[in-house]
C-alpha cells in the first residue's frame, strides 16, 4: 500500500447533505430543505461559496449532474427533472426548464456525447434516461429544453440504480442486473447476475475507462464490456456471468460490499461498510490505501482527475490524488510497476520524459519478472520497452556469442539474471523465441522499408534463435537456416556441437559456402549411419546449383559419376529448371573429358527427352554412334561376339535417317569410305548427291530394292532420278565409287533383267529419248514392247491433255475478250445536275469517279472512304 490520496475536510457542521455533483474544482450541494449550493475549492486560496439558492425547491435534492461542457446542472427534486443555468455565478443556478413529462422520476442517468460533423465541427448529445415508476423513459436535450426519444422500456421492477454507456442502459434492481441494448429498433434485454449470492443488497454501477461497467457482486467489483450486448448481423455475443469476452481483468475483491464506487484513472475509490478503499485493476495486490477517517461518508463524486469530493450528511471533504511522481517512486520501490505504468501514462509530464520513463518501467519490470521466472510476461514487457534485443539475450550466457561492442543500453546487466536449469531453462527459451520471432520481424522490416537496420543485430537474434531452437525444438532449425542471417563461424560451431550435419549443410546453402557444404556431403556419403550416408543428397546440392557454379558442378560430380555413372548423370538430366538450363555444350565437354561412356546416354536424352534441334549435339552424337558402330565391327572382324553392334547401327540409321537437325556435309567429312556405306548413302541423299546415293545402292550394295524407294521418294523434286537410276544399271563402272569397296558382281556388267523390269514398271518416269542409246545394241525389240506401249501412250495422253488444255484455254480467251467488249460498249451521262449517292454533293468538271456494277456513280474519294470502313470491320 501507499497513499494514493490526500483527504482535505472543506465543510463541518454545515446543511443536511441530500445529494452532491462536482466538476473541475467545483463542488455542488442539495439539500434535504432544498437549497443549492456550490463551493470552489483551491489549494491555495481556499475554500469559496460561489453561488446560493436558498428557495430552489420546497422538496428535498435527490440527484444531480453536471454537464460541465454545456453549463448546466440537471436537478432531480419532487420526482421531476429540472436544468439550471451554471454559467455566471451572479445568477444563482438559474433556472431553465422543468420536464413535466419526467414527473414521477426516482432516479436518472446521463449519457453524453461529442460527435464530430462532416464539416469537422463538434457538437454535444445530451441525453436522459428517467426512471418513472416500472418504466425507463428517454428524452434528449435541445433548445434549452428536454424533448422526449419516443423510446420507453417496461421494468419488471423499481430500478435502485442506473448507468448508461453508449447503446447500452444497465439497471440495477434490489436483486439483480440487467442490460438493455438500444441500439436497435427495438430494446433488447440481457440479464447479467443477481446482486448477491445470499442476502439482499443495494445495488452500485459504476462507469470505468469511460467504456465499461463496474458492477458490484457481493464483494467483488465485476467489470463488464457493454459492447458484446450490441446486436450486430442479428447476433449477440454474451459470455457467461456476464464478463466482457476479450477482457483480462478478473473481479476485483473488496474488504465489504461496495456501498458507493467512483473511477478516477487509474483507481477505483469506492464507500465500503468502515472506510473508503483505493483499488487497482491491474497486479496481485489490488488494495492501495485506506481511509477509515471517511467512515461516514454517504456520498462519493468524482469532479475532475484527480479530485474526488466525498460527503456525510453534514461534512464535505475534497480526496486529491497525490502528485504522480511521489507515487511513482514509491511503487517502483514495492515493486507495482504495472500501476506505477498506468500512472505515469496520464501525467502531465512532458511526452518525451513521461515514454523515457514509462521505458525504464517497463525495463525493471521485466527484470522482476524474468527473475520470478515469469519468462513469457517478461518478455511482453521488454517488448513494450523497446529494448534492445542483445541486452535480452545477455540474461542467457551461454547463448551470447561475444560481447556487443558499443552497447548503449546496460539496463539489464548479464549478471543479474538468475541461474536457469531443466524446465525452467526451456520455458525460458520458449519466451526468447517468440520474443525474438517478433523482433526479428521488425529488424528484416527496417531493413528492407528504411535501410535503417544493422545486418550485424540479426546475425544475433538468428544464431541465437538457432541455438534456442536446438535447446527445444530442432525441427524448426532447417525453417530458420533457410531464410537467415546467422553468423557463419558461430552456428557453424553450434551445429556441429549437436551433430546437425544436414541442418550445416542448409546453413553452407544459404550462406552460399557450396564447396564447404559439398565437401561434407562427400565425406558423410560413405559414413555408415550418418543422415548423409549415400549420393542422393549430393546430386540434389548440385542439380540445385545452377550455372552460375559450373566448375564446382563438374568438380563435385566426379566422385559421383565414378561411383554411379548411371545414377550420377541425372545431375544433368533430371526435370529442373535449374538442370535444363545448364550450359549443354560445356556439359557435354567435361563428360567427353572424364566420363566418355556417359557422352550418348546425355546426348540421347538432350535429343529425345529435351527434344533439343541444336546441331553441335546432334552431330557429336552421330559421330559417338559411328565411332562404336566402328569399333564394334573392328571386334568383329577380329572373331568377337560383339552382339550389341546390331541395335547400335540401328541407332545410327534410324537417326541419319530420321533427323533434321544434323549437318550432313559436316557428319560425311568424318564418315569412313570402306564401311557403313548404308548408312553414308542417307547422308548424301539430305545433300541431293542422288548419283552417288544410287550408285551406292546399285553398284556396292546390289539392292535394287532400295534404289528404286529413293528414286520414288524424291521423283517430285527431280523427275530425272529415274534416268540416272537405269543409267547406273546400263552403263557398270569400271572401277569402285571408293577404294577398297569391291563392286557388286550382279552388276559388274549390264544386268537386262533388272534395267527391262525397271523399263517395265517405271515407263511412264523414264523418257525413251534419254535412254535409248544406253541400251545394248543387241537388246531384242520384242523385249521392250510392254515399255514403249505405256511410254507412247503416256507420250500421247500428255499430248492429247495439252490439245484440251489450249481449247479451253482459247474458248476463255474469247469469252473474257466478249465481256470486255460488252463492258465499253455500256455508255451513261453525268453533267452538272449528276449528285454522289454517297456524300449528296455534285460532280465537278474533270471529277474522278467510280461506277459500280449495278449503275451507280460516286466519287472517287467516296468509295476510298467506303473501302477503308470495309476494310476496318
Amino acid at each position: 500500500m501507499h497513499q494514493a490520496y490526500s483527504v482535505h475536510s472543506i465543510l463541518k457542521q454545515g446543511v443536511q447533505i441530500e445529494s452532491i455533483a462536482a466538476y473541475g474544482n467545483h463542488v455542488i450541494l442539495g439539500t434535504r430543505s432544498g437549497q443549492l449550493i456550490m463551493y470552489s475549492v483551491d489549494e491555495e486560496t481556499g475554500v469559496d461559496m460561489r453561488m446560493f439558492n436558498k428557495n430552489f425547491s420546497r422538496k428535498p435534492i435527490t440527484q444531480m449532474e453536471v454537464i460541465a461542457s454545456e453549463n448546466l446542472l440537471f436537478v432531480l427534486t419532487d420526482n421531476q427533472v429540472q436544468v439550471c443555468d451554471i454559467r455566471r455565478i451572479e445568477s444563482n443556478f438559474a433556472f431553465m426548464h422543468s420536464a413535466p413529462d419526467t414527473k414521477g422520476c426516482t432516479l436518472f442517468a446521463m449519457d453524453v456525447d461529442t460527435p464530430k460533423s462532416t464539416t469537422g465541427s463538434v457538437g454535444t448529445v445530451i441525453r436522459l434516461c428517467c426512471a418513472i415508476r416500472r418504466r425507463l423513459v428517454f428524452f434528449f436535450w435541445k433548445k434549452d429544453k428536454l424533448d422526449s426519444l419516443l423510446l420507453n422500456i417496461e421494468l419488471s421492477d423499481v430500478p435502485r440504480t442506473l448507468c448508461w454507456v453508449g447503446h447500452a442502459v444497465c439497471v440495477g434492481y434490489k436483486d439483480e442486473y440487467v442490460v438493455y441494448d438500444i441500439s436497435g429498433k427495438a430494446p433488447k434485454k440481457h440479464d447479467l447476475f443477481l446482486t448477491s449470492s445470499s442476502v439482499s443488497r443495494d445495488p452500485c454501477i459504476c462507469l470505468i475507462r469511460n467504456s465499461l461497467l463496474g458492477i458490484s457482486k457481493d464483494s467483488y467489483l465485476v467489470v463488464v464490456d457493454p459492447s458484446q450486448y450490441k446486436e450486430s448481423d442479428g447476433s449477440t455475443d454474451v459470455r457467461p456471468g456476464g464478463m466482457e469476452s476479450n477482457s483480462s481483468l478478473t473481479p476485483l475483491l473488496w474488504s465489504s460490499p461496495l456501498l458507493d464506487l467512483v473511477w478516477d484513472e487509474p483507481y477505483a475509490v469506492g464507500r465500503v461498510n468502515n472506510a473508503i478503499e483505493v483499488r487497482s485493476l491491474v497486479g496481485k495486490d489490488t488494495l492501495v490505501q485506506s481511509i477509515p477517517e471517511l467512515q461516514k461518508t454517504k456520498f462519493l463524486v468524482h469532479a475532475d482527475k484527480g479530485t474526488i469530493f466525498a460527503a456525510a450528511t453534514s461534512e464535505l471533504w475534497c480526496i486529491r490524488m497525490v502528485d504522480i511522481p511521489t507515487q511513482r517512486q514509491q511503487l517502483v520501490q514495492q515493486k507495482k510497476f504495472q500501476l506505477a505504468i498506468e500512472l505515469t501514462q496520464i501525467s502531465d509530464e512532458p511526452a518525451v520524459e513521461r515514454d523515457q520513463t514509462i521505458r525504464q518501467i517497463h525495463m525493471l519490470y521485466a527484470k522482476e519478472l524474468f527473475t520470478s521466472k515469469e519468462f513469457s510476461a517478461a518478455m511482453k514487457e521488454f517488448e513494450r520497452a523497446a529494448i534492445d534485443p542483445y541486452d535480452v539475450i545477455r540474461l542467457f550466457p551461454n547463448l551470447v556469442p561475444e560481447q556487443k561492442p558499443g552497447s548503449e543500453d546496460a539496463a539489464v546487466p548479464a549478471s543479474s539474471a538468475p541461474a536457469l536449469e531443466d524446465d525452467d531453462l526451456e520455458n525460458a527459451y520458449l519466451a526468447l523465441i517468440e520474443y525474438l520471432a517478433l523482433a526479428r520481424q521488425r529488424e528484416v522490416v527496417k531493413l528492407r522499408d528504411t535501410k535503417s537496420s544493422s545486418k550485424s543485430l540479426l546475425e544475433i537474434i538468428d544464431t541465437t534463435l538457432l541455438k534456442c531452437y536446438l535447446q527445444t525444438n530442432d525441427s524448426l532449425v532447417a525453417p530458420l537456416l533457410r531464410l537467415n542471417q546467422c553468423h557463419l563461424e558461430e552456428s557453424e560451431k553450434t551445429l556441429k556441437k549437436h551433430n546437425k550435419i544436414s541442418e550445416l549443410i542448409i546453413l553452407y546453402q544459404m550462406k552460399g559456402k557450396h564447396k564447404e557444404a559439398l565437401k561434407l556431403l562427400r565425406d558423410q556419403a560413405s559414413i555408415e549411419g550418418s543422415v548423409l550416408q549415400g549420393r542422393k543428397r549430393t546430386i540434389r546440392y548440385l542439380q540445385e546449383l545452377g550455372g552460375d557454379h559450373l566448375p564446382l558442378i563438374f568438380e563435385f560430380a566426379d566422385w559421383v559419376l565414378n561411383e554411379s555413372p548411371e545414377e550420377g548423370l541425372s545431375i544433368f538430366t533430371d526435370e529442373l529448371i535449374e538442370v535444363e538450363s545448364l550450359p549443354r555444350a560445356k556439359v557435354l565437354d567435361f563428360l567427353i573429358s572424364k566420363h566418355k561412356a556417359l557422352v550418348v546416354p546425355y546426348l540421347e536424352h538432350l535429343i529425345t527427352e529435351w527434344k533439343d534441334s541444336n546441331t553441335l549435339l546432334h552431330n557429336v552424337l552421330l559421330k559417338q554412334y559411328r565411332e562404336q558402330v566402328q569399333r564394334l565391327i573392328s571386334q568383329q572382324e577380329k572373331g568377337e561376339e560383339v552382339p550389341e553392334l546390331i541395335p547400335m547401327r540401328a541407332k545410327l540409321y534410324k537417326m541419319l535417317e530420321e533427323s533434321n537437325d544434323y549437318s550432313p556435309d559436316r557428319v560425311l567429312e568424318e564418315f569412313p569410305t570402306n564401311m557403313l556405306l548404308e548408312e553414308r548413302a542417307l547422308i548424301l541423299g539430305r545433300l541431293k548427291k542422288h548419283d552417288k546415293v544410287l550408285s551406292i545402292y546399285i553398284h556396292v550394295l546390289g539392292d535394287v530394292a532400295k534404289a528404286k524407294s529413293y528414286a520414288e521418294a524424291n521423283f517430285k523434286e527431280d523427275e530425272n532420278i529415274f534416268h540416272t537410276l537405269i543409267k547406273c544399271i546400263l552403263i557398270p563402272p569400271t572401277e569402285p565409287p571408293y577404294e577398297g569397296v569391291p563392286l557388286h558382281p550382279d552388276f559388274v556388267e549390264v544386268n537386262r533383267e533388272v534395267a527391262l523390269e525397271l523399263l517395265n514398271t517405271h515407263a511412264t518416269k523414264i523418257d525413251p529419248f534419254e535412254i535409248f542409246e544406253h541400251l545394248p545394241d543387241d537388246l531384242p525389240m520384242q523385249q521392250l514392247e510392254k515399255y514403249l506401249e505405256k511410254s507412247i501412250r503416256k507420250k500421247m495422253a500428255d499430248k492429247h491433255q495439252m490439245q484440251m488444255m489450249c481449247g479451253l484455254l482459247e474458248a476463255e480467251s474469247n469469252r473474257l475478250e466478249a465481256a470486255v467488249e460488252e463492258q465499253r460498249n455500256i455508255s451513261f451521262e453525268l453533267n452538272e445536275f449528276s449528285v454522289c449517292p454517297e456524300c449528296k454533293k455534285r460532280f465537278p468538271s474533270q471529277s474522278a469517279f467510280v461506277r459500280y456494277p449495278n449503275g451507280q456513280i460516286v466519287h472517287l474519294s467516296c468509295h476510298a472512304r467506303i473501302a477503308r470502313a470495309a476494310a476496318q470491320q
